[in-house]
């Protein structure tokens, strides 16, 4: 889930924002957005630190939307990305020259793979699917581990402040949901929610444990972790992930699991995790000068830009 808007944030206010749909399931269009710095060196959904690294160097940020839970699958979550990463390579560098009148061109062979909470699970997943092709990963507070208990079992402490909102959110949910589809005979598709209106269900899904209905575990293919030790690899030329040690929403418990099973796997790999004071959304106020956050980009983006 996304915490940030871009209605009235001065962060994007140096950026053109260019908006396209990448693929249609049904009748419901998901779109992409492009985003690049106003002034470039050469012819809610950000934290601020996405913005001051493309500003500096002069980068295109493309961030895609996806079909959300509980309407879809998470399986259906990762083919959207796949088919974004297809659409990216072969579509969007003549829908980018046409829409800006060829004064920005892309560097396909330069990708770094960026995202926080979800935005962090999709990168980590791209990043294994693509590691040839991708120079590094940098994933905030991603979720992880899915097995564990913090996803299998009702929390019995709060979420991010939140108040407790009962099990049948979800279910009379869905009960809407089939409704809906048995009267149209249409799939309900939802890929994006501006106005955060469905931040209630994710919370419940949270509290009551029930994410892991998306995650079965059979499906390995789903499991970052289980990825990992079933042979798929980073990118080599880095990951860093950073966490706040106090989140409630995404527990650390799953980094440091999967940094033990870097070190286990691929020694070798430079993957690099920060462990901050804070909760979800930790770096909400960092910037790429911090200390913490510039000693982590570093070695990553010498490896996207070399």
């Amino acid at each position: 889930m996304d915490t940030l808007s871009t209605n009235g944030d001065a962060h994007f206010s140096k950026f053109t924002i260019l908006t396209t749909v990448y693929k249609t399931v049904g009748k419901h269009d998901i779109t992409a957005s492009i985003l690049y710095p106003q002034k470039l060196l050469s012819p809610a959904f950000f934290a601020p630190w996405h913005l001051e690294l493309a500003e500096r160097e002069s980068a295109v940020i493309v961030t895609p939307n996806y079909r959300f839970i509980p309407e879809s699958s998470m399986q259906d979550i990762l083919t959207d990305i796949e088919d974004f990463w297809a659409w990216m390579h072969k579509s969007l560098p003549s829908y980018l020259a046409s829409a800006t009148n060829n004064s920005v061109k892309l560097d396909l062979g330069r990708i770094m793979a960026t995202g926080d909470s979800a935005g962090g699970f999709l990168s980590l997943h791209l990043g294994l699917s693509h590691p040839d092709e991708i120079r590094s990963v940098a994933a905030a507070y991603p979720a992880i581990d899915m097995k564990s208990k913090d996803y299998t079992q009702p929390r019995d402490y709060p979420v991010l402040g939140q108040p407790t909102y009962p099990l049948s959110l979800m279910s009379d949910h869905r009960e809407r949901v089939q409704t809906q589809e048995a009267e149209t005979g249409e799939m309900v598709i939802i890929s994006s929610d501006p106005g955060l209106e469905r931040a209630v269900l994710f919370f419940a899904c949270v509290q009551h444990g029930m994410l892991s209905e998306w995650f079965p575990p059979e499906q390995r293919g789903l499991f970052i972790i289980d990825r990992v030790q079933d042979g798929a690899r980073f990118p080599r030329g880095g990951v860093f992930v950073w966490h706040g040690r106090k989140d409630t929403v995404i527990p650390i418990a799953g980094t440091l699991k999967l940094k033990s099973t870097i070190e286990e796997a691929d020694p070798e790999l430079n993957f690099r995790v920060a462990v901050l004071d804070g909760e979800h959304g930790v770096d909400r106020s960092s910037s790429i000068t911090d200390e913490w956050m510039a000693d982590g980009l570093s070695d990553i983006v010498k490896a996207w830009l070399v």
